[in-house]
């Protein structure tokens, strides 16, 4: 098993640029996967989608890009993750005991993320705490006198 990161970024176009960064780091070409869209999607439709789920205004230019990176300790992975911060990713998953094989499918990663945050506990709303009472006492009264 191992562990990998996954990153998200706004274009494809942007490819070349993490592959070099990535290879110049010392990782090699079949230690990263990259999930390039087959069928091309309107930009309208794209960036409409990127607007709803970032409440961003970024207009996009072509298909959003997706890299996994298998990672071997802490170590390395901080440095991957320093680049993707350097490419600007919008977001980026660890995931730990993994067969790197599976993270092949992007299907398999995206119901994997999908999982773990639902499986996140959101902290509760500060809650406001009343002071200590004593309850009912002899004084109550029930009925008539």
């Amino acid at each position: 098993m191992s562990s990998i990161i996954t990153g998200l970024f706004k274009s494809q176009s942007q490819s070349r640029k993490i592959s070099e960064d990535l290879e110049n780091a010392g990782i090699s070409n079949d230690g990263y996967i990259m999930y390039l869209h087959e069928h091309p999607i309107s930009r309208e439709v794209k960036t409409s989608i990127w607007r709803s789920f970032f409440k961003d205004n970024t207009s996009l230019e072509d298909e959003s890009l997706v890299v996994s990176v298998k990672v071997k300790g802490p170590e390395q992975r901080e440095m991957v993750s320093k680049i993707f911060d350097a490419n600007d990713a919008v977001t980026q998953n660890y995931i730990e005991n993994i067969k790197f094989k599976d993270a092949e499918s992007l299907q398999y990663l995206r119901r994997i993320v999908s999982l773990r945050a639902k499986s996140e506990i959101m902290p509760s709303p500060d809650i406001k705490h009343r002071g200590q009472t004593r309850g009912i006492n002899s004084e109550v009264f029930f009925g008539k006198n």
